[in-house]
């Protein structure tokens, strides 16, 4: 359980860092889609943790069910 739960941690951070380093190019560049990459950015910081939270909770409540049979 605890590894899964580093896993999706991983995977939640190196989604952040590389929507975050994608916006900040783009903008750097002055790139026509640097506000809708920066929308995504502030989307994301919410929509991620969250969904990371609901895989997580999934899986528990799939572990649970194991155990039980």
């Amino acid at each position: 359980m605890k590894k899964a739960s580093q896993i999706l941690a991983i995977i939640g951070i190196v989604l952040l860092v590389g929507l975050y380093l994608t916006a900040l190019i783009a903008a750097c560049f002055a790139s026509p889609a640097s506000p809708g990459l920066f929308f995504v950015c502030i989307y994301a910081t919410f929509a991620v943790p969250v969904l990371l939270w609901v895989c997580r909770l999934f899986y528990n409540l799939s572990q649970k069910k194991k155990d039980e049979k």
